[in-house]
């Protein structure tokens, strides 16, 4: 069994895993700011990106609200939709919610 890393000094607050539900609805609702606000840095409407990224609007919707969280392959999806790496969309998030990683 691994062990889990230690927490660095400068981390304030609870850790996202001893958060539990809370975390998960943190990260719901800051991957949806950041999905938001990237859509609309790009002037592309909700039901545009639903269609280039081939999902439902309605989905797109509640993940902007953070209702609902994408699956890894419709994270990848949206990102190239809007023509940017999956991972800046999961920093910008990180950042939201004062995650630093290394």
């Amino acid at each position: 069994m691994r062990k889990p890393k230690a927490r660095s000094e400068s981390t304030k607050g609870p850790s996202l895993r001893e958060m539990g539900r809370d975390a998960r609805d943190a990260v719901t609702v800051a991957f949806g700011q950041t999905l938001r606000e990237r859509r609309t840095e790009k002037g592309v409407s909700q039901e545009d990106l639903a269609l280039i990224a081939d999902v439902d609007r309605t989905f797109v919707s509640q993940i902007e609200r953070g209702i609902r969280q994408p699956t890894i392959t419709v994270l990848v999806k949206l990102s190239a939709a809007l023509g940017i790496p999956a991972s800046k969309l999961i920093v910008q998030t990180e950042k939201l919610l004062g995650i630093n990683n290394v």
